[in-house]
């Protein structure tokens, strides 16, 4: 699970570099790319404190980058786009070896909930935004409508409510492994309402780029940060 996680956090990083370069800025690739695949790996061998360690690194190395002139873009456009797909893709992304790490038995357990209610909430959206949607949710993403926003919200939810009924998968929704209804309800709530931050956070970044979608990796659906910008928050 840790090896999937890495391969697609190092894609999207891909994505994410190969867009912001075409928009005309110079990040260090290179170090970006190894920064969010080093991320991950860190996090599940050394906990949290690994994610302090890498970024500090990552700083001073694409700062010794830009001052060495490797790269000719300016040090605030080029170093700032460097550094925020370390951050958006990286780090948050790392938390998934973190949630891996976290327990053997169940760590996978653990991630494959945050992907369900993710994925219900982009089934929800899309389904009910095309169906009833007449509202625009937010000039970063005019496509985007509040009805939408409430049915992912409810059926991520409600996907939430019935892995805490089935019992599955654990342990967050086992009572028996000390988690339940109460903790799939909360997960619920905070997971539906992260979601299409991460949603809109993606698009506002697509938009300052000027392009619609990160990749091309899934045909139909843009690439793997299109797919993955909610579950990533």
């Amino acid at each position: 699970a840790l090896v999937v996680v890495t391969i697609a956090l190092g894609l999207a990083a891909v994505e994410y570099y190969n867009a912001v370069r075409v928009a005309g800025y110079q990040p260090a690739v290179l170090l970006g790319l190894t920064a969010t695949i080093a991320m991950p790996l860190a996090v599940y061998w050394r906990g949290e404190a690994a994610i302090t360690m890498v970024l500090v690194l990552a700083f001073i190395f694409g700062a010794l980058w830009y001052l060495l002139g490797v790269a000719h873009d300016g040090a605030m456009r080029g170093l700032g786009s460097t550094m925020l797909g370390i951050m958006h893709i990286g780090v948050l992304g790392s938390f998934a070896a973190l949630l891996l790490a976290t327990d053997e038995t169940h760590g996978t357990g653990l991630l494959t909930v945050a992907i369900i209610i993710t994925v219900a909430y982009d089934v929800g959206g899309l389904a009910i935004g095309k169906t009833i949607g007449r509202r625009a949710l937010s000039p970063a993403s005019p496509n985007k409508t509040i009805e939408g926003l409430i049915g992912g919200f409810v059926v991520a939810f409600g996907a939430a409510i019935i892995m805490g009924v089935l019992g599955k998968p654990a342990p967050l929704a086992s009572s028996d492994l000390g988690g339940g209804m109460t903790s799939m309800i909360i997960l619920g709530v905070f997971a539906a309402a992260a979601a299409p931050v991460g949603d809109l956070v993606e698009s506002l970044i697509k938009r300052d780029l000027g392009i619609k979608d990160m990749g091309s990796i899934l045909p139909g659906h843009g690439g793997l940060l299109d797919r993955f910008d909610g579950l990533l928050f």
